[in-house]
């Protein structure tokens, strides 16, 4: 006898691509942040600051990973209940330190990583579809 595969359906393909569009829009996004800031240096707030950070690439990709994220947003909130989305937007505590570390070498001790795996834990246990809770 032979396991047959589960078959997700067309709406569940979607999810999941939106999800991960939106996972990677604001993980990005938040890298994009991290490498304009290291570009300001120890410069003071101000309007030189300012001036300085629009000048650099990292703010306007950014800028444009925020726009991107709010589009994406706007999708999973018209298919979702905000009390089911919103958890699972926690997901950005795991993989922002995960790609911080990669890209800018940033550590993760042992604190941070069992931060991390109950941040996981909860985005699944919140993340679970509740037919009373989402009607």
């Amino acid at each position: 006898m032979s396991a047959v595969a589960p078959t997700l359906q067309p709406s569940r393909w979607r999810q999941i691509a939106i999800w991960t569009a939106f996972i990677v829009l604001d993980t990005g996004t938040q890298l994009a942040f991290k490498w304009g800031a290291d570009g300001l240096g120890d410069m003071d707030f101000g309007l030189a600051m300012i001036a300085k950070a629009i000048s650099l690439p990292g703010v306007w990709l950014a800028c444009i990973g925020y726009i991107g994220t709010f589009v994406v947003w706007m999708a999973i909130l018209r298919d979702m209940p905000l009390s089911r989305a919103f958890p699972m937007t926690g997901l950005a505590y795991v993989t922002v330190p995960l790609f911080a570390w990669l890209a800018f070498g940033e550590r993760i001790d042992l604190t941070r990583s069992i931060g991390i795996a109950l941040i996981l834990a909860g985005v699944v246990a919140l993340g679970e579809k509740n037919d009373d809770a989402d009607s």
